[in-house]
């Protein structure tokens, strides 16, 4: 038996043309002799009445990590499975709703961000060998004690790839409303190309660095167990286009893939003198995440999450520290694998930028340039990176 897992996300689910869309989908794989595994993601985003934001703001508190939370929105989840389910039925094809739990992921106790600790295949299998589509929720398994945990935002893909791992599925594909991994954002670069294969350390860093396409821990898992990926628009499956991610690096001569970013950067200036040589420790303490890391003799510079800035504030002035702050930063990020060893990669990043936009600060590893802009400059600095660097096709 060839099985196939399809992932759906929020945005391919909500509605009954893209229901069909999902039937149609379902219907040609089956041609091709596969047998389908189908894992949704919770319906539509913020503001949409079953969205994960939206059942987060009927909490009294938001406080991650919180049994009763995951409990509330993994419901989610388990309306787009039933919806999606009761629809292939509708349409004429055997179909079953399954929670994680259900669906045998067994996970740890860490409410909010659990972790996958096994997957017991066989109810699932069960139901393929009876002609049954499982429709299965992401985002969610269950504990030893049988309490519903949810493993973090985007872990549909998570579940998608954990289930596809244990149940030897021969593919998996991750459906989404864009046609696969682009090679900028294409709401901000017009002109973003489709990139139609990747090796995993390069999307794992697309992830890692705002890239919304894949969740990194999918990545990580599909690499730990050589999991071939496929990321399709919902929309197009007949036509296969999409982005094929593996373990194979693709023959390519371009120095740099993928440009992404992240808004709501807060950059800081500390002192670096000895009187406060303890106040990275102080830091950390507080779990604040710092990035972007800068130590001259005098100063250093880092970035912090706009949501720690509150927290970041509150340790500096216990500590009397004197501190600047700059609000509103975007963190764009150039990434490579085969850019380690090659020279000049940052001096024709930042001449791109043809001082029309204020670097911040930069960064750089083996397989990534990142530069800070103020959020207002944004825009021009990615178009004009891209430009440089993946543009003239």
């Amino acid at each position: 038996m060839d099985i196939l897992v399809q992932k759906y996300g929020g945005t391919s689910v909500n509605s009954p043309d893209l229901r069909d869309v999902i039937v149609e989908n379902l219907q040609i794989a089956k041609s091709k002799n596969y047998e389908c595994v189908i894992v949704v993601s919770a319906m539509g985003r913020e503001g949409e009445p079953y969205s994960t934001d939206s059942l987060l703001k009927l909490m009294p508190f938001k406080t991650p990590g919180d049994r009763e939370t995951d409990m509330c929105i993994a419901c989610g989840e388990i309306i787009s499975a039933s919806v999606v389910a009761a629809h292939l039925k509708y349409k004429g094809i055997k179909a079953e709703a399954l929670t994680g739990g259900q669906a045998g992921i067994l996970t740890d106790d860490q409410f909010g961000s659990s972790s996958i600790i096994s997957i017991d295949p066989v109810r699932i299998l069960n139901l393929l060998k009876q002609g049954i589509t499982p429709v299965v929720t992401g985002f969610q398994g269950y504990t030893a004690k049988g309490d519903i945990t949810t493993l973090g935002r985007g872990g549909s893909d998570i579940s998608a790839v954990a289930l596809g791992g244990a149940l030897g599925a021969k593919e998996i594909n991750i459906f989404t409303d864009v046609d696969g991994v682009m090679s900028a954002d294409p709401k901000v670069v017009a002109n973003a190309i489709l990139i139609e294969s990747i090796d995993y350390g390069e999307v794992f860093q697309l992830a890692e660095y705002g890239g919304k396409v894949i969740h990194p821990r999918a990545v990580e898992y599909a690499r730990d167990h050589n999991l071939s990926l496929k990321v399709l628009n919902t929309r197009k499956y007949k036509e296969n286009i999409g982005t094929l991610i593996s373990g194979q690096i693709p023959d390519s001569t371009d120095l740099i893939t993928a440009i992404t970013h992240e808004h709501g950067k807060v950059q800081v200036e500390l002192p670096m003198d000895k009187e406060h040589k303890n106040v990275l420790e102080v830091i950390a303490h507080r779990n604040i995440s710092i990035d972007m890391i800068n130590i001259f003799v005098d100063h250093s510079l880092f970035i912090i999450a706009e949501e720690d800035k509150s927290n970041m504030i509150s340790a500096l002035e216990s500590m009397n520290v004197s501190y600047k702050i700059k609000d509103e930063c975007t963190k764009i990020t150039l990434i490579g694998s085969k850019i380690k060893g090659v020279p000049g990669i940052m001096a024709k990043a930042i001449t791109a930028l043809n001082n029309k936009v204020d670097v911040l600060q930069t960064s750089d590893s083996h397989t990534t340039i990142s530069i800070l802009v103020g959020s207002d400059q944004a825009q021009d600095a990615i178009v004009s990176l891209h430009d440089r660097f993946k543009g003239n096709r």
